[in-house]
């Protein structure tokens, strides 16, 4: 592991540093969901989904949860927990969309 501390102080405009530990793909009812696992300096684990889901009502989805875990097994499963949470197979006119800020 880096002294991620470390890495931030490389030059003035760097704003956080963050390892990619894991990488995971789930499919949810044929949809292929990219999961990314991230380590922050303060060694807490945290998620990033390629995709979610916005249901008929087109309203975004509110994530009341806090994404901070103690272990990769945790932020998986609060991953998962994320990308299902407003997910209905008999939603008609809901769509899977991009989240521009997932790291390619």
């Amino acid at each position: 592991m880096f002294d991620l501390s470390k890495l931030e102080h490389i030059h003035a405009d760097i704003q956080a540093v963050h390892e990619i530990v894991s990488s995971f793909k789930a499919r949810i009812d044929g949809k292929q969901i990219g999961i990314r696992i991230l380590r922050n300096r303060m060694d807490n684990y945290f998620f990033e989904l390629s995709h979610y889901y916005r249901g008929a009502d087109q309203a975004d989805p509110e994530f009341s949860e806090e994404n901070r875990f103690s272990t990769v097994e945790a932020a998986v499963e609060g991953a998962l927990r994320s990308a299902t949470m407003f997910y209905r197979s008999t939603d008609e006119g809901g769509a899977w969309v991009t989240n521009d800020s997932y790291i390619h």
